[in-house]
């Protein structure tokens, strides 16, 4: 049965599509891939993530930081479940956030040193 496949896979399932690289300072985060790495060489980066789809994974990690505080990255979220200002904000290499896509809203399923508003 499927059920058995899925209980007897013995190595770890991976998200297999392109990592995209948000390097711009204005640029939206790529709603169409699972995995996004934020560079902050060029400064400061100010962008957006849309809505997504249902069951959609979205996991958005800060792996090169272009300055110490004024290179942070805020990314303002279409559909945040959590109301506020929609914000998460990157400050450091390793700055990570997973988002799941359900009932047209973004949620937060574990992050690790970001901020969210």
């Amino acid at each position: 049965s499927v059920a058995n496949v899925f209980n007897n896979i013995p190595t770890w399932i991976a998200l297999d599509d392109t990592v995209h690289v948000c390097d711009q300072v204005a640029e939206a985060i790529d709603v169409a891939s699972s995995i996004t790495h934020i560079d902050t060489t060029n400064g400061a980066h100010a962008g957006s993530l849309g809505a997504g789809s249902n069951g959609q994974l979205k996991i958005i990690t800060m792996i090169v930081d272009g300055g110490s505080g004024a290179n942070d990255s805020v990314v303002t979220v279409t559909g945040a479940a959590w109301g506020g200002a929609g914000t998460i904000t990157f400050a450091d290499v390793g700055d990570t956030v997973t988002l799941l896509s359900t009932n047209s809203s973004w949620v937060v399923v574990g992050s690790y040193g970001v901020t969210i508003a």
